[in-house]
């Protein structure tokens, strides 16, 4: 694996609480990681152990109720939401369990929306969203809407659209959730492969440990308390 040199993502004594009703719930307890660039991270836990709440809050969609957050050199929790909003935008790619494709848009149109909302247009950006496709695999289902396409397809557009405006993370959110098993290990493949070839640092969140297999690190969530654990080398 390639040197490491620098710090995607930085949570400093992070910790989470909402008020429900008069009672204050703690969802992460003091939470303290480093993943360096290029890395392939893995956070695993059961359903209500903490993920989605770390995985928004690494995305600066929430902010921590104490503690610090870095991601590729931006503090996250001292950002206004709009500064976060531009910061997703530029800085962050999304892989989601049910895809989040529009369905009122082709393949690549899905795949232009990221440029376009960092205001790239014109043939540039198209080439980049075909370039993209041809790398999932789908070239030939550019103008195809979603609902046209498998679940497997679906979720390689999503890939793509992930990728395209070059973030400096990409985060996945049980991205092979609603695949079946062989399905679900093309699509892990692609978006591991894909990721590593251009250096990009992947966090996925996943209940399963099927997923830990092409992982550099895993951490374990489990009552909002966090914990790395040992991985064995299969690469």
């Amino acid at each position: 694996m390639q040197m490491l040199d620098k710090t995607v993502i930085r949570c400093e004594q992070v910790t989470k609480s909402y008020l429900e009703g008069d009672q204050q719930r703690t969802v992460l307890h003091d939470i303290t990681i480093t993943v360096a660039a290029g890395e392939f991270v893995v956070l695993l836990g059961k359903s209500g152990s903490g993920k989605s709440t770390l995985l928004n809050l690494v995305s600066g969609i929430d902010t921590p109720s104490s503690g610090a957050i870095w991601v590729a050199g931006q503090r996250l929790d001292q950002l206004s939401e709009r500064e976060r909003t531009l910061f997703r935008r530029r800085s962050i790619g999304f892989v989601f369990q049910f895809y989040n494709l529009a369905p009122t848009l082709t393949a690549l149109e899905n795949v232009l929306l990221p440029l376009e909302l960092n205001g790239q247009r014109g043939p540039a950006a198209r080439a980049m969203a075909l370039e993209m496709l041809a790398a999932v695999g789908l070239a030939d289902r550019a103008n195809t809407y979603p609902d046209r396409l498998s679940g497997g397809e679906q979720q390689r557009v999503a890939i793509a659209r992930a990728l395209v405006h070059n973030p400096d993370l990409v985060l996945a959110d049980e991205p092979t959730g609603n695949l079946d098993s062989d399905t679900g290990a093309q699509v892990l493949d692609l978006l591991d492969r894909l990721t590593r070839q251009v250096g990009k640092t992947l966090l996925m969140v996943t209940h399963s440990r099927e997923m830990i297999g092409v992982a550099d690190r895993v951490f374990q969530l489990r009552n909002g308390r966090i914990s790395e654990e040992t991985v064995l080398a299969t690469r």
